[in-house]
């Protein structure tokens, strides 16, 4: 991988905003990690989960009562990624590192690999926002064109139509072929991937087991393979759509920017690395309870980029000192007022990138 390095020499804006989020919490005395509220939104999640996956195997309803109970099912399972999996893989979740690791896992339940992820998401992701040829987020891909350095073909006309398909299956994709190809590759777009323990590799053969029994095998000889194919497309449905939607929101809109490194020059950022964070980032519908709720605070994913290690249930206090921050330092502070003009703003983007160059 290309050596990627940020002018950090002089990085006054996030000090300055480091020394106001530090203030906060000295004086309200709460701590950076999740509290009950976070607590019991895990327990409702997880109990939720549980109950539409029992409803679908022991309980006989009409097909489209299974196809609604699964597509749920599916937009559930998201749910606990965002409020439970994402911040206890940042270790954000809990002061307690055993907490946040096996709360970690709950990626392994929804059939991915938490190890993977951490590498993927929170070291590649977090720290080459948005810089094509490393960030795997926007890997460029022959079915759809994220930025303006990509190779276009005569597909991308159409792919503002048809990438919301390619959401709908993407979870799919991401469990049975892209977890595996970048295990055997040992590689994540550019960059290698770190070297497993025995612990890693006997922990992602049989969680991928576990998904077999639980996701395939038993609901089949419950309820049959024609039903149950039509259930796991349904639920994969609700669970891709749902986080290609919430994170495609945060990076791939008309308010961001995007940087590019070759496979042979190292690169160079001008910017501070908090400064390309907030320029390559957005919000969308802050002011909404709601969408923070079952979002997991990620429509304040400025905030989250800033501060991973802390939890999401701060961002909406934390917010309110970035934006004064950005203000102070002339920087662009992209927030979206609500989630449907962020997806419009998306799939704008997504057309534009469409049209041949």
């Amino acid at each position: 991988m290309p050596k990627i390095t940020y002018n950090n020499r002089n990085a006054v804006f996030f000090t300055s905003l480091k020394k106001t989020v530090d203030r906060y919490f000295e004086q309200t005395g709460f701590k950076k990690t999740g509290n009950m509220h976070l607590y019991i939104k895990s327990v409702v999640f997880i109990l939720a989960a549980i109950g539409l996956y029992t409803i679908l195997l022991f309980v006989k309803i009409p097909v489209l009562t299974g196809i609604a109970t699964s597509t749920l099912l599916g937009f559930i399972l998201a749910c606990i990624g965002f409020n439970v999996m994402h911040d206890a893989n940042h270790d954000s979740y809990s002061s307690s590192k055993w907490v946040n690791k096996t709360l970690g896992l709950t990626l392994n339940a929804l059939g991915g690999n938490s190890f993977i992820w951490k590498q993927k998401h929170n070291i590649i992701h977090h720290t080459y926002t948005n810089i094509d040829g490393v960030d795997d987020d926007i890997a460029k891909s022959p079915f759809i064109r994220m930025c303006s350095t990509q190779r276009w073909v005569s597909a991308h006309r159409m792919q503002h139509l048809y990438t919301p398909l390619l959401y709908a299956i993407s979870s799919m994709i991401w469990v049975l072929y892209q977890d595996f190809e970048k295990y055997f590759k040992k590689k994540i777009c550019s960059t290698q991937l770190r070297r497993m323990t025995i612990a890693d590799h006997v922990l992602f053969w049989s969680s991928k087991l576990l998904y077999i029994i639980f996701y395939l095998v038993i609901p089949m000889a419950m309820v049959g393979w024609k039903l149950w194919l039509l259930y796991f497309i349904c639920l994969h449905i609700g669970l891709g759509f749902t986080l290609s939607i919430v994170f495609q929101l945060a990076h791939v809109v008309e308010e961001t920017t995007f940087d590019f490194v070759s496979d042979a020059d190292d690169k160079h950022i001008e910017n501070e690395w908090a400064v390309h964070q907030v320029k390559t980032t957005a919000n969308f519908s802050s002011g909404s309870k709601i969408i923070s709720w079952f979002a997991g605070g990620l429509n304040y994913q400025i905030e989250h980029h800033l501060f991973p290690r802390i939890s999401h249930i701060h961002y909406p206090a934390l917010s309110r000192f970035v934006k004064a921050e950005c203000k102070a330092f002339q920087l662009p502070y992209n927030s979206i007022p609500t989630m449907s003009a962020a997806i419009a703003s998306h799939f704008r983007f997504i057309k534009l990138m469409g049209k041949k160059p």
